[in-house]
């Protein structure tokens, strides 16, 4: 039990970092598709 609760939180730990850079990624993605988006519109 000690150690399943030890390993759970360690893994909670790795899905938050994946999380923060997941969504630091997403963001950037998200600027330059609006970038694009915005540009074939316009053309």
């Amino acid at each position: 039990m000690k150690l399943n609760s030890k390993s759970n939180q360690r893994e909670r730990f790795l899905s938050k970092t994946q999380e923060v850079l997941y969504q630091k990624e997403f963001k950037q993605a998200d600027q330059v598709y609006r970038q694009l988006s915005k540009k074939g519109s316009r053309g």
